[in-house]
C-alpha cells in the first residue's frame, strides 16, 4: 500500500510539473504573485501569497480599483485540462472592515503542481472573471516545534506502558474469580504476554519510523529546485576588436528535481529566451538587461557588456514550455574592457544599437548616485530628460504597491510619450542590498505573459511586435516587497528609440501584523 501510495504520489508531482506555472519562481525571495487586471468590466489588483508547504494555504488579497464591485469570490482549479471545466464552490472573499474595496480569502492548495486562481467580481456591471496562474510548490519543510516533539513522545511512552500493562493485566487476571490472586503459573503468563507486547510495539515503532522518514525523504525530493547556471568570460581571439569585452559563456544544469522538468524545451517570453540582469556588487552601481542567444541544448552566449570590472551577480529569468519560469543565479567576475576599450564611465547609458554585437532589446548603465524617497527625480544621463517618481513614500514589507512613475523633459514638463520595450510600457528590477531578493516586474505585475496565455480562455495580448504604438509618459508597476531592508529600484523605459535606465534607493521597514481572514 505504501509502494502504491508513493508511486501515485510520484505520477501526480510528474504531471503537474509538465504544466507547471510559477510565477512565484522566478522572483528569487519573492514567492507572492501580483496581477494588475481586468475581470470583465472591473479592474482588480490581485495579490497571492501561496503556501511554503504542501498541503497549504494561500492566502488572496484583491483590490477592487472600481467602486461598484459589490462581491468577489475565489476558487483554485488546475491550469489546465478536464478540472478547468468542473470548478469547486467558490468560497466568497470576505471584505475588510478598514478599507471596503480590499477583500481577503484563504484557499487550500492540496497538491503540488500548477494551479490558477480564479477571481470573480460581481457588481452593477454584471460578472467579470480574471484567473491567475499560480504553483503550488513545496518550498521548504517547516520543522515540528520542540515543545511539541517532546508531548508527542511522552504521550506515545503512555501509550505504550498503558499498553503493555493492559494486556499483561487482561492475561493474567482476566478469567480469574473476584478477589482471587493469581498464581505463579498466571504471573508467568502474563509476564510472557507484556515481553511479547512490548517487542510487538517496538518493531511496530521501527517501521513506524523508518515509514516516516521514508516519507519525509519523499517530501524532500519534492522541494522546488531551481536550475543552476555556470559562468564564463572568454577573450576575443580578434585582437583588433579594442572594443570588444569578450563572450560570456552560460550554461545550465539541473541540479535534479523532479526529471519531468527539462533543459531543452524554453519558449520566449517578451520575444526572448532568456532575460539576463547582471547588478554589480556591493554598490548596486552598475546594471546590464541582456539577451543571449542559444548556441545548444543547455547552453548561451553572450557578448560581454563593457561595464566596468568587478564582481557581479547574476540572474537569468527563462520560461519551459510548460509554463514553468525560473531564475537562475550566480556570481562571477566581469574582467572589464581590454586596453584602448570604450569603457562606461559614472552615470554613462550605453546605446546597444551602436554595437552589433548586442540585441536592440539590450539595455546597460552605470548609475553611482541613485534618486531616493526625499529626491524622487533621477535625470537620464544624456540629458534627455528625467524620471519622477510620483507619490514618493515610506514602503512596509508585505503590502502591496503601485509604485508610479512620470517621464519628464528636461524643462520638468510631460514628455510627449514612451515606446513598447519589449510589448511594456517598461520594466523594473527589484534587487535588495544582500541580493537576497530580485524580481523582475512589469506594469501588470509579476506574472510573465507565458504562464498568463497557459490559462484556457485568459486571452492575453502580446504587444511585443506592434509599431507605432506609444504609451503616455507614465509607467506603474505593482509589486510586493516581500521583506525589511534596503533594496535599489531600477526602471527601464523606451523613448525617442533609446533605452533609459533611472534608479532609486529606498528603505523599506518591517510588516505589520496581518490577522488571519
Amino acid at each position: 500500500m505504501k509502494r502504491a501510495m508513493k508511486r501515485v504520489v510520484s505520477l501526480a508531482a510528474g504531471i503537474a510539473a509538465l504544466a507547471l506555472a510559477s510565477p512565484g519562481e522566478a522572483h528569487v525571495g519573492s514567492p507572492d504573485a501580483v496581477e494588475d487586471g481586468q475581470a470583465g468590466p472591473y479592474h482588480l489588483l490581485v495579490t497571492i501569497r501561496p503556501p511554503e508547504v504542501i498541503p497549504g494555504v494561500a492566502h488572496i488579497e484583491v483590490r477592487a480599483l472600481d467602486a461598484d464591485v459589490a462581491r468577489v469570490s475565489v476558487v483554485p482549479l488546475p491550469l489546465r485540462g478536464p478540472g478547468v471545466t468542473s470548478p469547486p464552490v467558490a468560497d466568497e472573499a470576505r471584505a475588510s472592515p478598514d478599507d471596503p474595496r480590499l477583500y481577503e480569502s484563504t484557499l487550500w492548495l492540496m497538491q503540488t503542481g500548477a494551479w490558477q486562481i480564479r477571481v470573480t467580481a460581481d457588481g452593477a456591471r454584471g460578472a467579470g472573471v480574471l484567473a491567475i496562474p499560480i504553483p503550488a510548490l513545496a518550498r521548504t519543510v517547516r520543522p515540528m516545534p520542540r515543545f511539541l516533539g517532546l508531548l508527542l513522545v511522552a504521550l506515545m511512552a503512555l501509550l505504550v506502558a498503558g499498553a503493555i500493562a493492559i494486556v499483561g493485566a487482561g492475561t493474567r487476571e482476566s478469567d480469574l474469580d473476584p478477589g482471587a490472586v493469581p498464581d505463579d503459573r498466571r504471573l508467568a503468563r502474563g509476564r510472557t504476554a507484556m515481553a511479547v507486547t512490548a517487542a510487538i510495539l517496538a518493531l511496530a515503532l521501527v517501521g513506524g519510523r523508518r515509514w516516516w522518514n521514508g516519507e519525509a525523504g519523499h517530501y524532500l525530493r519534492l522541494i522546488y529546485k531551481p536550475m543552476q547556471v555556470a559562468v564564463t568570460q572568454q577573450r576575443s581571439s580578434d585582437s583588433s576588436a579594442a572594443s570588444d569585452s569578450g563572450l560570456l559563456q552560460l550554461a545550465l544544469s539541473d541540479p535534479g528535481w523532479l526529471r519531468w522538468r527539462h533543459t531543452d524545451d524554453l519558449v520566449p517570453d517578451h520575444g526572448h529566451l532568456m532575460h539576463l540582469f547582471l547588478v554589480r556588487s556591493p554598490g548596486l552601481d552598475a546594471i546590464a538587461h541582456l539577451h543571449p542567444r542559444r548556441t545548444g541544448e543547455t547552453s548561451f552566449a553572450q557578448a560581454a557588456p563593457p561595464l566596468p570590472a568587478g564582481s557581479y551577480r547574476l540572474f537569468g529569468d527563462i520560461v519551459h514550455q510548460t509554463g514553468l519560469d525560473e531564475t537562475v543565479t550566480a556570481a562571477f567576475s566581469l574582467a572589464g574592457a581590454p586596453p584602448g576599450a570604450a569603457e562606461a564611465s559614472a552615470g554613462a547609458r550605453i546605446d546597444a544599437r551602436v554595437d552589433a554585437r548586442f540585441d536592440s532589446d539590450d539595455a546597460m548603465a552605470v548609475i553611482p548616485r541613485a534618486a531616493s524617497v526625499a529626491a524622487p527625480s533621477f535625470a537620464f544621463a544624456d540629458g534627455s530628460g528625467r524620471m519622477r517618481w510620483l507619490d514618493a513614500r515610506a514602503l512596509r514589507a508585505g503590502d502591496t504597491v503601485a509604485l508610479e512613475f512620470a517621464v519628464e523633459n528636461p524643462d520638468g514638463g510631460p514628455a510627449a510619450g514612451i515606446e513598447p520595450y519589449m510589448g511594456m510600457a517598461g520594466h523594473a528590477m527589484i534587487v535588495a542590498r544582500d541580493f537576497s531578493v530580485f524580481a523582475h516586474i512589469h506594469p501588470t505585475g509579476s506574472v510573465p505573459m507565458a504562464a498568463l496565455s497557459l490559462v484556457e480562455g485568459a486571452g492575453v495580448v502580446d504587444h511585443a511586435h506592434h509599431q507605432g504604438m506609444m504609451f503616455a509618459p507614465r509607467v506603474r508597476f505593482p509589486c510586493v516587497f516581500p521583506r525589511a531592508g534596503d533594496y535599489r529600484l531600477f526602471v527601464q523605459i523606451k523613448e525617442n528609440g533609446r533605452i533609459e535606465t533611472a534608479a532609486w534607493d529606498l528603505t523599506v521597514g518591517p510588516a505589520f501584523s496581518r490577522p488571519t481572514p
